[in-house]
């Protein structure tokens, strides 16, 4: 992707001696109404080229993510920003999760966090749980992200998180029968119809399929183009410090 940063993940390495060799890669995709100018959200997307990262290397990733988030709103450079937070990284890293918000504690109603993960593997849901309810104590919208267009595989988490919103995959038929059954399985779920928002809208086609069936938010590149983040995204040394996990700061390649 073109309009994305990428930052070697040398830094990452449990082994000095055996670096990893590829990259951590962001952009930026706005969320924006299907039938309107109105913008919602821009949300910092993160992923790995190169190496499969461990569960602590996605977590320090991701919270990574939130910190540059937090800078983006300091900086003015978007209104609201969206992160996603596994439930790993919610689980395993609460309180240094908790800490990034406690430091940014004016800003924390312009961000917007989307849930994934396994309810059926988390140890300690009431963790997750507690994450929750201080989001929504500080104002902070919480949707759940869903890796594809079937919503029924997540019901669980839906039930568990009880979202604001939810964010899915567009169908991949064109046919509208397969967007009105989205839209129908969604409402099912009891995800609010009118906090819908469905990514991959890459033609003009699917945008107006979107629209005539009711979703009422979308990204992909027939909604917005993406862009890469204005600023280098640091990683503290300070948020893995009480795991004993020290890295320096990941180095722009």
């Amino acid at each position: 992707m073109a309009s994305a940063r990428r930052w070697s993940a040398r830094a990452l390495s449990k082994d000095p001696k055996r670096p990893i060799e590829g990259s951590v890669c962001a952009t930026v995709w706005p969320t924006r109404a299907l039938a309107s100018d109105a913008r919602w959200f821009d949300e910092m997307y993160l992923w790995t080229e190169g190496f499969r990262a461990s569960t602590t290397q996605r977590a320090q990733i991701q919270i990574t993510a939130l910190e540059h988030a937090f800078y983006m709103l300091e900086s003015e450079q978007v209104d609201q920003v969206g992160v996603t937070l596994s439930f790993g990284t919610v689980e395993r890293f609460l309180d240094q999760v908790v800490a990034v918000f406690e430091a940014h504690a004016l800003l924390t109603h312009r961000v917007v966090v989307m849930l994934r993960g396994s309810v059926e593997r988390l140890r300690s849901r009431y963790r997750v749980r507690a994450f929750i309810e201080h989001l929504r104590g500080q104002k902070a919208l919480v949707g759940y992200r869903i890796p594809s267009s079937r919503i029924a595989t997540e019901l669980k988490a839906l039930n568990f998180v009880q979202p604001d919103f939810a964010k899915l995959l567009a169908p991949g038929s064109s046919h509208l029968e397969s967007w009105q059954d989205l839209v129908l399985e969604a409402q099912v779920a009891g995800v609010p119809p009118e906090w819908m928002i469905v990514s991959g809208l890459e033609k003009p086609e699917q945008v107006a399929l979107a629209r005539q069936v009711g979703i009422p938010f979308g990204q992909g590149s027939a909604v917005h183009p993406p862009y890469a983040p204005e600023v280098q995204m640091p990683i503290g040394t300070t948020v893995f410090e009480k795991e004993g996990l020290l890295f320096p700061d990941l180095l722009l390649v």
